[in-house]
């Protein structure tokens, strides 16, 4: 995603954003649109986007999940569920990003919501809507929603976690942990990139004896801007 985007002034008449409970619920809304990717998407648990938008707030991710789920009740926000992973998509999100060049940005690497992924109408669990084309009627299945704390290995695709431990082992100094700053900074880069391209990245920086996360950025921007592929290659 572009590092930085233009919020619209007129957000600030927006009925819906004004009607949101308090100013902090609004501060999370407005600091949310920086960090979707050019499609308006993002991961949408509570945790991860705490991590993002959030880093220095004292805030825990249980009053981040109490102002999203405020977000959809506005229908600001949908939120779903795609393999397990829990994604927001914000429907007027070019209506706040004035200027928005799609062709300028990396695509998008969040899958597309649809209406039969949205959330039940209870708020305890999504709805997948499937159609047996042996009778055409449709039939509805309950999908448990993503825990708010879910262990270890089932919050993030593989891939990403991949890139966290690969900067973790490689970059990060022995005994030091992954700041929440630096693990939002490396949660950005996977969605505007790609989870394996970050990894890419982060070895070919060691391969140079560099160890800094600008370094790193330098190069994913180069391959971005070169056309290089995933795995650093030409695209077609």
């Amino acid at each position: 995603m572009a590092r930085g985007r233009f919020v619209s002034k007129a957000i600030s008449l927006d009925e819906k954003v004004d009607a949101l409970s308090d100013d902090t619920a609004r501060l999370l809304f407005t600091w949310l649109i920086p960090h979707l990717d050019c499609e308006g998407r993002v991961f949408g648990d509570a945790q991860t986007v705490k991590s993002i938008v959030f880093p220095r707030r004292n805030i825990s991710p249980q009053k981040v999940e109490k102002y999203l789920k405020e977000f959809e009740t506005h229908e600001l926000i949908c939120r779903y569920s795609v393999n397990g992973n829990q994604y927001l998509w914000m429907p007027n999100f070019e209506k706040h990003q004035p200027g928005l060049r799609k062709d300028k940005e990396a695509q998008s690497q969040i899958p597309p919501f649809t209406p039969e992924l949205r959330r039940s109408e209870d708020g305890n669990g999504l709805t997948q809507v499937k159609v047996k084309d042996k009778d055409k009627v449709q039939v509805k299945e309950e999908v448990k929603e993503t825990p708010l704390n879910p262990p270890t290995g089932s919050l993030f695709d593989p891939l990403i976690e991949k890139a966290l431990k690969d900067y973790e082992d490689t970059i990060v100094l022995p005994g030091t942990l992954l700041s929440a700053e630096m693990k939002a900074e490396l949660l950005q880069a996977c969605q505007t990139f790609s989870p394996a391209l970050v990894s890419k990245a982060i070895k070919e920086a060691v391969k140079q004896n560099q160890r800094t996360w600008r370094y790193i950025r330098g190069i994913l921007n180069n391959w971005h801007r070169d056309g290089k592929g995933e795995m650093g290659t030409e695209t077609q």
